[in-house]
């Protein structure tokens, strides 16, 4: 495609740097570009640039990188750090532009041009070198403040339920509709503030072109709403997270980072330690809407209708968040935790309520592996789920998660 007077050439998602660097050089690119959702990428991204620096390829092509896996500080810190040539971050697309148009000035040789100045780098109170000189003041396995003795609560059930046909009119209500319209549909104002506002174009184009497809979905049957969900006995050892079998022995241990810096919180803090001598309660939910709706989007992708396809792949992404939000309620009922729920739509997406769903693939359970461990816990083939070798669930429009009941338990970066 063509922007702003740059050719884009998109290969797509998961190329290996093999297969970046054969476009770059067949297009004749200035400059490659990488964005990442999941944290993961945020690994594959560094692992891309050692590559680039071992085939003596890193001063051949700047590097920009975005998406909302990364932060400035970790680009233009730690990557630009260990890469042998350029690397910045782009916020957002506007940034990414003057970005192209620097680059593109220095690449021409033009008076005065140059790269905007990386983040110094500043080396925390963690990082720094302590006594016995290994570059670590504190011990990883340090648990943060968040309180060990919250009381346990009884879950409605041990083991995993498999539950099918749950009717639209129950999730639907938690759709996000700014995340659909904005996020997924693009329906945002004008720069300038001329045209219509984002409140207007909801209402005129968003709310009718919602209904249609809501109506189309329950007319050609393209929704399969399905959930499995599970109640495990647990503890923390740690930064682990381990979860018990029937006899009481260890089935499944999750391993999750913990922050260096604030409250230096860790995942597996939420759960009574090991030694406290009580086992504590562990809930996993993986929600779909199932494989028709899919088929469906790739349809009208096949037949170049790009407009219908955005509008109801989007719906459906934002549809198997609004399940994963309804159920993940129906779990906090469960468990006895949902007395201080709010009553409104935006406080619940704010996380306005006790225990906080951590979906993988995010800063507190960043490893897509740990979802070979839920598989085997809650065995989502009894609804038409599966994994991926890239630990991708299919279809899509799946989500998996974790929910810890403490009442501190919210999100934080690590």
């Amino acid at each position: 495609m063509s922007n702003n007077g740059y050719d884009v050439v998109n290969i797509g998602i998961k190329q290996p740097i093999s297969a970046i660097l054969e476009a770059a050089t067949e297009h004749g690119a200035d400059v490659i570009g990488m964005s990442g959702l999941l944290v993961k990428s945020t690994v594959v991204m560094r692992d891309n640039l050692a590559e680039l620096n071992s085939r003596k390829q890193a001063g051949r092509w700047p590097v920009l990188l975005g998406g909302a896996a990364l932060t400035r500080a970790y680009v233009e810190q730690d990557l630009a750090a260990m890469f042998d040539g350029e690397v910045r971050y782009a916020r957002d697309a506007f940034e990414g532009l003057r970005l192209m148009d620097a680059f593109m000035a220095v690449k021409r040789g033009q008076a005065g041009a140059q790269l905007p100045a990386l983040r110094p780098r500043r080396v925390s109170a963690a990082a720094r070198p302590g006594p016995d000189g290994d570059g670590q003041a504190e011990d990883d396995q340090r648990r943060s403040d968040v309180s060990a003795t919250v009381p346990v609560p009884e879950p409605p059930f041990w083991g995993t339920r498999v539950v099918k046909g749950i009717p639209l009119a129950d999730y639907a209500a938690y759709l996000d509709e700014r995340a659909l319209f904005l996020g997924q549909w693009g329906l945002k104002p004008a720069r300038g503030g001329s045209g219509p506002s984002h409140q207007e174009l909801a209402e005129t184009e968003g709310r009718p072109r919602l209904r249609m497809w809501l109506e189309r979905a329950q007319t050609e049957g393209l929704l399969e709403a399905a959930v499995v969900q599970g109640y495990f006995p647990c503890y923390s050892e740690g930064n682990e997270l381990v979860v018990l079998d029937e006899t009481g022995q260890p089935r499944e241990r999750f391993r999750f980072p913990r922050q260096r810096r604030d409250r230096r919180l860790c995942l597996a803090d939420f759960f009574r330690p090991r030694d406290s001598g009580q086992t504590d309660v562990v809930a996993f939910q993986l929600v779909t809407v199932g494989s028709r709706i899919s088929e469906a989007t790739a349809e009208l992708f096949a037949k170049n209708a790009y407009r219908d396809y955005l509008e109801l792949h989007g719906l459906s992404v934002q549809l198997a968040e609004a399940l994963a939000e309804y159920w993940h309620t129906r779990v906090r009922d469960a468990l006895g935790i949902s007395g201080a729920d709010p009553a409104d739509l935006d406080a619940i997406l704010k996380v306005g309520y006790q225990g906080c769903r951590y979906s993988f693939g995010y800063p507190a359970c960043p490893d897509l592996e740990d979802r070979a461990a839920v598989m085997r816990l809650l065995r989502p083939d009894r609804i038409g789920v599966a994994l991926s070798e890239e630990f991708q669930l299919a279809p899509e429009q799946s989500t998996d998660a974790i929910i810890a009941h403490h009442p501190e338990a919210k999100y934080f970066s690590t």
